[in-house]
């Protein structure tokens, strides 16, 4: 059975062994929301829609913030088969997606002629990734999939006007990269946690998310110009990919139980203590124990910054048998200590 959305664009969707299946040319996500909600029969809400229970649990929401400049935000439980394909289209568009996905058997995806598949014991997924209108792509998601994350897109105009290291020859470079993958920090994972928790409780929800996009889109694009227009050589071995996200998804998770070891780590990610500390900070920007200190300081502040908990209570949160010692660490990551930084917000 074949259910015609636009016959006019040749965007059409269909249902294949039980799997839906929407094919598309890349738009503004405006657009491409509108027709994916009409087929998969969301209700609009706003710039969201909302799933009926027999397709997902779980909304998508799009909007264009300015020309050339739009974006996607998903958070959905699949309850049945789905496959996306996206056509190759005749204008060139640039889409960044962060994209953390949970599943119980795998993840499919093509992008070109290339084809991937993920799977993994930790049945995780985490990603940022760089793709573009002119290549074809597909992605086959299982029934009980859960996606959160964000999509951005920028028009050629938009990029020319906006960033300036991205020359008209570098662009054209562009054009001829299938995809390029970079990890999903801890930083990244709490601008995209704000953007699906908290955004009805800002008193300005469209700047709340404008500035948040853009910061996403910053850090991205500057990643891309610091390190050139090539993929990461270092992390072309999918295991070594994923090996490295369930490293720093097991570190940042949770800080109440001690650090594990360096070897407990390489053991996880089965690779050499030298190797890993090598690759992860080669993705991640700095050491292991660095990254983790940082990113439990940083979480210490925002238990400070929500007033639920005493100082004390954080501190043990945070695995802290000594206040001390948790004060010390605050105070060197903010040159600030907790008790100043709570007296202050």
């Amino acid at each position: 059975m074949v259910l015609i959305t636009n016959l006019f664009t040749m965007n059409f969707s269909e249902i294949q062994n039980n799997t839906l299946v929407f094919n598309y040319h890349q738009e503004d996500y405006e657009e491409w929301i509108k027709k994916f909600g009409s087929y998969v029969g969301a209700k609009k809400s706003g710039t969201r829609i909302e799933f009926a229970e027999s397709f997902a649990t779980g909304y998508a929401g799009a909007k264009i913030l300015e020309p050339g400049l739009s974006y996607r935000i998903v958070n959905y439980t699949l309850n049945t088969d789905l496959e996306y394909r996206r056509m190759p289209s005749a204008e060139f568009q640039l889409m960044i997606h962060f994209l953390e996905a949970t599943f119980k058997e795998k993840i499919e995806c093509k992008t070109g002629e290339e084809a991937k598949i993920i799977e993994n014991k930790d049945n995780f997924h985490s990603v940022a990734l760089l793709t573009n209108s002119f290549t074809n792509q597909s992605l086959t998601l299982k029934k009980g999939t859960s996606i959160k994350g964000l999509s951005i897109q920028l028009s050629e105009d938009w990029l020319k006007h906006n960033v300036k290291e991205l020359t008209a020859e570098k662009i054209e470079v562009l054009k001829q990269q299938t995809d390029m993958v970079d990890f999903i920090t801890a930083k990244h994972r709490k601008i995209l946690l704000a953007l699906l928790n908290d955004t009805e409780q800002t008193y300005l929800p469209e700047l709340f998310i404008k500035s948040r996009v853009l910061k996403l889109t910053e850090e991205f694009l500057n990643n891309l110009c610091r390190r050139g227009l090539k993929s990461m050589p270092e992390f072309a071995n999918p295991k070594d990919f994923h090996a490295l996200v369930n490293v720093e998804n097991l570190i940042t998770k949770q800080y109440a139980t001690e650090f594990p070891s360096i070897e407990t780590l390489a053991k996880a990610a089965y690779m050499s203590e030298s190797k890993l500390k090598k690759l992860f900070k080669k993705a991640y920007g700095m050491a292991i124990y660095q990254y983790y200190q940082k990113n439990r300081m940083h979480k210490a502040k925002e238990l400070l910054n929500s007033r639920k908990h005493s100082i004390s209570q954080i501190g043990v949160m945070l695995g802290y048998q000594n206040m001390s010692n948790f004060s010390a660490a605050f105070k060197k990551e903010f040159s600030i200590l907790p008790s100043e930084f709570r007296q202050a917000v």
